[in-house]
C-alpha cells in the first residue's frame, strides 16, 4: 500500500477535497487497497491520532476515473455533503477523453441502463427493458485530435457507470 499516492488539493476545517488517482478504488472492505483507507492512514500518521480515524466518503469515481473526491473528517460534515449530493445543490463537471471525433460542439446524450444484478456493472439496454433507467449526459466539446475528442459533461442524472 502507498498512503501518500494521492494530493490533497483543500483542507480546511471538517472537509478536505482530495486527487484520486485512475487505477484506485474509492472505498472498499479494509483489506483492500482504496482512496479511504490511505487517506485515514495519512490523517492518522499526519495528525498523530490514537485510534480509528473517521473519514466520510458522500460520493465516490470509479475505479479507473481520476478526479476529487470531496470527503468528510466528522460525522456532521459528512451527513451535510450527502445532504448536498442528494438535492443536488453541489454541481458534478466531468471531463472525458473519448476516441473518435464528436461533430457537435454541445449536445445531450440519452441512453438507457441497469444494473446487472450481482455484478458491480452497469450495462446499456433498450428503453422498454424492464429494468430500464434512463440516463442523460450533456456534454460540451473542449478539443478535436486526430484520434479522439476532449469532453466537459454534466449529467442530469447519477446513474452507475453512465460515463462510461
Amino acid at each position: 500500500m502507498q498512503p501518500t499516492n494521492f494530493d490533497i488539493l483543500y483542507e480546511q476545517g471538517p472537509c478536505l477535497a482530495v486527487l484520486k488517482p485512475g487505477g484506485l478504488l474509492t472505498q472498499a472492505p479494509p483489506e483492500i487497497d482504496s482512496l479511504e483507507l490511505r487517506v485515514k492512514q495519512f490523517i492518522k500518521l499526519r495528525d498523530d491520532k490514537p485510534g480509528r480515524v473517521y473519514l466520510g466518503v458522500p460520493h465516490r469515481l470509479d475505479r479507473p476515473v481520476s478526479g476529487v473526491l470531496v470527503l468528510a473528517k466528522h460525522v456532521r460534515a459528512a451527513r451535510r455533503l450527502c445532504d448536498q449530493f442528494q438535492d443536488r445543490s453541489v454541481r458534478k463537471t466531468y471531463w472525458a477523453y473519448v476516441a473518435g471525433k464528436i461533430e457537435a460542439d454541445t449536445g445531450t446524450w440519452i441512453d438507457y441502463v441497469r444494473k446487472v444484478p450481482d455484478q458491480p456493472r452497469a450495462e446499456v439496454v433498450a428503453a422498454d427493458h424492464p429494468d430500464a433507467r434512463q440516463a442523460v449526459l450533456n456534454y460540451l466539446v473542449l478539443r478535436r485530435d486526430e484520434r479522439g475528442t476532449w469532453l466537459e459533461i454534466k449529467l442530469e442524472t447519477g446513474r452507475m457507470h453512465q460515463i462510461r
